[in-house]
């Protein structure tokens, strides 16, 4: 069974539009699309005490998502907020155009506190590790690599800041860059790089061959919240359901697990929130 670990951001992703709040965070959006893909699936994060926290327990609990390695406190738990215009996400900024410093708190906890041995032990039980620059736990990286853990990394808009390449992509197995602003030269030369140092379609490139996949139209969209997040998750998924570590037929893998991404994020946009609740 693919086993499937996110680490990092969790929240709740509050709908201005329709007045409901959904469960979210990238690393937890990885394991919970991940076990509905079929994988047997975690989380580790940090979580307040709040009913936004117990709504999120509550969820996972109701998914079969074991998080039990997570952190506690007594604080707010951490949410966005968006809107749905012509069926898109956007996000909206705080009341007062900053963060709230209890919402970056939480956030980052798990950098502060770092991971014990019984934690890295848990993480190295899974096929890979998914987290991202949400996550705020970058220091980290290197030495769960050095402990032969496969990470996940979703940079977002962040591969464009200088340095942040050079020091994350060398403790990854996969890497995952926001490139909708460049033209595809540009997103094939970000990917070139990122190899070597560790609403147009994706672009996928894995040191010898790129591959393009076209996205998966449906005739209605509710909500694209988490559209990506799904991709990661399904291509994470059948990668390793298909023995990509190890496959001979590495690019027959890449291109039967970019379709079923393709698929797999189109339908999650049919629901509201990154994956209900």
């Amino acid at each position: 069974m693919v086993k499937v670990i996110g680490v990092g951001d969790c929240m709740v992703d509050k709908n201005l539009t329709n007045g409901m709040m959904y469960p979210g965070g990238q690393a937890l959006n990885i394991a919970v699309n991940t076990k509905l893909c079929g994988a047997q699936s975690a989380f580790i994060g940090a979580f307040g005490d709040d009913y936004i926290a117990d709504h999120m327990k509550k969820t996972m609990d109701e998914i079969g998502i074991d998080y039990s390695h997570s952190r506690f406190y007594h604080a707010p738990n951490a949410f966005a907020r968006y809107k749905v215009i012509d069926n898109d996400r956007v996000f909206q900024r705080s009341p007062k155009g900053k963060p709230n410093p209890f919402q970056m708190a939480i956030r980052r906890m798990l950098n502060y506190e770092g991971f014990s041995k019984e934690d890295v032990e848990y993480i190295k039980s899974f096929d890979v590790m998914h987290t991202s620059n949400g996550s705020y736990i970058e220091e980290y990286l290197p030495e769960l690599a050095e402990q032969g853990i496969k990470i996940s990394y979703d940079f977002s808009l962040d591969h464009m800041k200088e340095g942040v390449m050079e020091r994350v992509c060398p403790s990854c197995y996969f890497v995952l860059l926001s490139c909708s602003h460049l033209s595809e030269t540009e997103t094939q030369e970000r990917l070139i790089k990122a190899h070597t140092l560790g609403s147009e379609g994706s672009t996928c490139y894995d040191g010898n061959q790129f591959y393009l996949q076209a996205p998966h139209w449906k005739d209605h969209v509710v909500d694209t919240m988490g559209a990506g997040d799904a991709f990661i998750s399904a291509f994470l998924y059948d990668f390793i359901d298909h023995n990509g570590y190890e496959a001979k037929n590495l690019p027959d893998v890449i291109k039967h697990a970019l379709d079923f991404a393709a698929e797999y994020s189109a339908n999650a946009c049919m629901v509201e929130g990154a994956f209900g609740h």
